[in-house]
């Protein structure tokens, strides 16, 4: 058998592997300048300004190359699903033995298959209302749970473990791994999502991958994988690596990710964060509270000045009346004195003029006249009237000053609550360090000088050691 294979390599050339790269580079340039329609794959442009691309159709595809010097003029490249028709020299890359398409012109000629069917199922649920954005969940401020639905074995689920623990290391991470691309990728996304909402023992749903092409992501542009997400309890970030293209997953999600590990970052405030929003609420509820406080000092200073004020028309009144009353009963006996003169008169002129029968009557009539307007019968009158307008001033006075004094009664007790001096009650107590609070045991050191602040009284106290609690 040998000998028969050293005949035949005597018969016929032996090329070595670049003589017959060469060959097969001059055969395939022989066809000289070529054009091709295809869908656009893989595309991506390159630092350096080149653009990279696919050419495919079915399961067949060409690489193609359009140089830097070539894109001068070019307002928009084309994207991945896109079908273009493709001008250039076909041409083999020796090193690889690769054959290729160097572009000198790349025309678009509309949306490929693969992307027509992902706007057509975009529309329809867009239609249904899964990107409606008054139905997103928030996301929970401080999660303890958070579960994962991506590959075991991408960057992914690396880059979100390394981000939660740089970020927060007490988060539990629960991962359901599925496949990303492929057969039977959508089904195992869909059934992830489910299994944790069954569960219920998560507060956020990341689902995810890294970057890959338009064909790559197509497991996160499928119906089934959508209505999954939007059927959630749970709130679902969508974390697919991509920054040009939306996923069909991004719109129906409660939250779009550029990437996996800026979901992490969404999802897990820092530390530096935490405290950063935490003092920012102290101050702003040490600033509400100064306003409160100021606000019901200015509503009691309002009420004294009313009960002052009300206090000062009742005194008013008081004094009109006892001068009223005084200058009445002053004037009283002039009065009386004055019309009994005059009755004295008018008896005296009567007896002159008249007999004695009728000087009686009309004496007696006169009397009765008298009588009924007597300046005596008028004072009893208004010094009832006043006797009745004192009670009622009175009555007034007593209702308007319980209701001030109710309405103040319940600030000062409102300002008890609010006051920080309320807890002390309780067997709380304030270290302070040089006049000011001491809220971490970092603050202070072996040796310092502190001042404790009880319900009575305070303390001098020296710190003789120090420790941290755990932080949850």
């Amino acid at each position: 058998m040998d000998e028969d294979l050293d005949l035949l390599l005597e018969k016929q050339s032996v090329y070595t592997v670049k003589q017959l790269s060469l060959i097969i580079k001059n055969e395939i340039e022989k066809l000289g300048f070529v054009y091709v329609r295809g869908e656009v794959s893989n595309a991506h442009l390159s630092h350096a300004g080149h653009f990279y691309f696919d050419l495919r159709e079915e399961n067949y595809t060409i690489a193609v190359v359009l140089f830097k010097s070539r894109t001068r003029g070019v307002v928009r490249f084309p994207k991945d699903g896109e079908k273009v028709e493709v001008g250039g020299r076909l041409t083999t890359y020796e090193g690889k033995s690769q054959y290729q398409i160097i572009a000198d012109v790349v025309v678009q000629r509309g949306i490929g298959e693969l992307r027509e069917a992902v706007e057509k199922l975009k529309r329809k649920l867009m239609a249904e209302g899964l990107f409606d954005e008054s139905l997103k969940k928030p996301l929970p401020l401080l999660p303890r749970r958070i579960g994962v639905v991506t590959s075991p074995h991408g960057a992914a689920i690396m880059d979100i473990i390394r981000t939660i623990r740089r970020r927060n290391s007490s988060v539990h991470l629960f991962l359901y791994p599925v496949k990303v691309q492929g057969e039977g990728a959508e089904d195992e996304i869909a059934r992830g999502i489910e299994v944790f909402n069954r569960w219920g023992k998560v507060d956020v749903i990341i689902v995810g991958r890294g970057g890959g092409s338009f064909e790559d992501l197509m497991a996160f542009n499928t119906e089934k994988v959508a209505r999954a997400i939007f059927a959630s309890r749970i709130p679902v970030i969508s974390a697919v690596g991509h920054e040009v293209d939306f996923t069909i997953a991004d719109f129906v999600a409660d939250l779009r990710a550029a990437t996996p590990t800026a979901a992490a970052e969404l999802v897990i405030k820092s530390r530096e964060e935490l405290k950063e929003k935490l003092d920012a609420i102290e101050a702003n509820l040490i600033s509400m509270l100064k306003a409160l406080v100021n606000r019901r000092r200015r509503e009691f200073l309002e009420a004294e000045r009313s009960l002052r004020a009300i206090e000062t028309r009742f005194f008013n009144v008081l004094r009109d009346y006892d001068r009223i009353y005084e200058r009445l009963f002053r004037s009283l006996p002039r009065t009386l004195e004055v019309k009994r003169r005059r009755l004295s008169t008018l008896t005296i002129t009567l007896l002159r003029m008249s007999p004695a029968g009728p000087a009686s009557k009309k004496i007696g009539e006169l009397r009765e006249r008298l009588l009924r307007f007597s300046p005596a019968l008028r004072v009893s009158s208004y010094m009832d009237k006043l006797k009745n307008l004192y009670v009622r001033m009175g009555r007034a006075i007593s209702l308007v000053y319980e209701g001030k004094k109710g309405e103040l009664d319940k600030l000062i007790s409102q300002l008890r609550m609010l006051s920080p001096y309320s807890v002390l009650e309780r067997g709380y107590s304030i270290v302070l360090k040089d006049n000011k609070v001491i809220k971490d045991s970092a603050q202070v050191s072996r040796g310092d000088r502190l001042e404790i602040r009880l319900h009575r009284g305070k303390l001098d106290a020296q710190v003789k050691g120090t420790w941290s609690l755990p932080t949850e």
